[in-house]
C-alpha cells in the first residue's frame, strides 16, 4: 500500500476527538438532565417537570442516536406505505 491510502483508511483527529468526548458529553448532560428533573420534581412543578423529561428525552435521540431516528423514520414509512411500495 502507498502513503495516500494508508492516509485514507486512519483515522481522522476529529473521529478519536468525537469518540473520546462523546461519551464524556454524554455523561455530563445526563447528569444535568438528572439535576434539573429532580428540582422540578421537589418544587412540585410537575407539567414543568413532564415537559422537560419529554424535551431532553427526545434531545438526546437526536444528538447521541441520530442513526436510531433515522431507522425509526424508514421502518415507520415502510410499514405505512408497504401496500403502496409493493
Amino acid at each position: 500500500m502507498n502513503i495516500s491510502t494508508m492516509m485514507m483508511l486512519a483515522e481522522t483527529p476529529g473521529k478519536k476527538l468525537q469518540e473520546t468526548l462523546g461519551g464524556e458529553i454524554g455523561s455530563i448532560f445526563f447528569l444535568a438532565v438528572i439535576f434539573i428533573s429532580l428540582t422540578l420534581f421537589w418544587k412540585r412543578a410537575f407539567t414543568a417537570f413532564i415537559g422537560f423529561a419529554l424535551f431532553a428525552m427526545l434531545v438526546s435521540v437526536f444528538i447521541f442516536q441520530p442513526e436510531l431516528v433515522s431507522s425509526l423514520g424508514s421502518d415507520g414509512f415502510r410499514w405505512l406505505f408497504e401496500a403502496v411500495l409493493e
